[in-house]
């Protein structure tokens, strides 16, 4: 009895009060559908770890739905799958989708921020090996950031500059090469190898060589020119 006059009691609240009873409705119907909000937080949280350490001062611009779109809420845990995974900076899309039942939706994101890149500090002559004081590292919007931009200052240090090198200038990685190990008209180690026996003996490089390259030396002793390969900072081994 107390319970059917409970229920009455509701009822004629409701009655008497359409606005509880439309509250009641937009609730009951909210429920049936997955809220617009949950996607974009599943989407900046992945977006947070995806550029963590890669991209600073991130900002991400999320194409919001449109208020008309109605997905049924998800009764499985919602997946996102970037379409754009290499990809920290600039235009990406992620696809998220529910199982059970099943739907997908596509949010594009813009990615702006900052990277990292490697700028001579001062001008660095052509052939020249670069310094530690020649380069340093910076953060740049990524929009002013070239491709194949070096982002280790010590990939750097110790190459060698393919041109000369303006002051304040991206680094690139076309624009070095490997160090050279010897170098012509300087004296290096000829190694020998007779099964287990090792001989060594003085030479001059008659070429520059970089690692694993073969190049022309003189044997100081026998004033004979041979050939050896680079294997480390002035030594060469016969093969």
């Amino acid at each position: 009895m107390k319970k059917t006059m409970l229920q009455l009691i509701i009822a004629l609240t409701m009655l008497t009060n359409p606005l509880l009873s439309l509250q009641a409705d937009q609730t009951s119907s909210s429920s049936q559908y997955q809220a617009h909000n949950e996607i974009y937080t599943l989407a900046y949280e992945y977006l947070k770890q995806k550029t963590d350490q890669k991209i600073f001062d991130a900002t991400f611009d999320l194409k919001k739905f449109s208020p008309t779109l109605s997905l049924p809420r998800c009764q499985t845990p919602i997946t996102l799958k970037d379409r754009n995974p290499n990809r920290v900076s600039g235009r990406i899309t992620l696809a998220v989708s529910c199982e059970q039942p099943t739907w997908r939706v596509f949010v594009p994101v813009v990615i702006t921020g900052k990277l990292p890149v490697i700028l001579s500090a001062k001008g660095i002559p052509k052939q020249a090996v670069i310094k530690e004081e020649h380069v340093k590292k910076v953060l740049l919007p990524y929009q002013k950031v070239p491709k194949g931009h070096l982002i280790n200052i010590n990939t750097a240090i110790g190459m060698r500059a393919i041109k000369a090198i303006p002051a304040n200038k991206v680094l690139k990685i076309k624009d070095l090469s490997p160090p050279y190990w010897v170098f012509k008209k300087q004296q290096v180690n000829i190694i020998t190898r007779i099964g287990d026996i090792e001989v060594k003996a003085l030479g001059i490089a008659l070429k520059n060589g970089v690692e694993q390259e073969q190049v022309p030396v003189k044997n100081l002793s026998s004033q004979k020119i041979i050939k050896g390969i680079v294997i480390a900072p002035n030594t060469v081994l016969i093969p």
